[in-house]
């Protein structure tokens, strides 16, 4: 038996179902949001990047704290994970933040000029700080309601 993972541990078992449930209740908030502002139905936003709130901060944390309650905050597992983590985040505020205002800016400059592309590029990638903080306090939630 390996002595890094405990024998009731499995992948499939525990982190995805977290990684999971964390990721369905985001994107069911993002609908229900969509839903209480637009006054329809938006499908669609179950399947979009970006808005409140970050999915991906909400997954990515999830998978930290279950790595950190099951292998120990000092375990090499939780610190990979935690690094990883991290990085999304961080990605998540700036580079996709600005992905998004560059598409603004080159949307603008399109409808401007006359130029009318199949589509306009998507505007909604990145997350704002308080989107990223409630995606990981989602993350959080899940990751202790599935340990304990």
């Amino acid at each position: 038996m390996n002595m890094l993972m405990p024998a009731s541990v499995g992948v499939l078992e525990t982190l995805l179902p977290v990684a999971g449930s964390s990721l369905v209740a985001c994107q069911g908030l993002k609908f229900l949001l969509a839903f209480r502002r637009y006054k329809s139905q938006s499908w669609h936003r179950l399947l979009q990047p970006g808005g409140m709130p970050s999915s991906h901060a909400a997954v990515v944390t999830s998978l930290a704290i279950t790595m950190g309650l099951i292998y120990g905050w000092t375990s090499p597992f939780f610190q990979l994970a935690a690094v990883f983590s991290g990085i999304v985040i961080y990605d998540a505020i700036t580079l996709r933040s600005a992905v998004g205002e560059h598409a603004r800016r080159i949307n603008l400059i399109c409808h401007r000029e006359g130029v009318s592309p199949k589509d306009d590029l998507l505007e909604n990638l990145g997350h704002t700080p308080m989107e990223v903080i409630v995606g990981v306090l989602i993350g959080v939630l899940a990751a202790l309601t599935s340990f304990y």
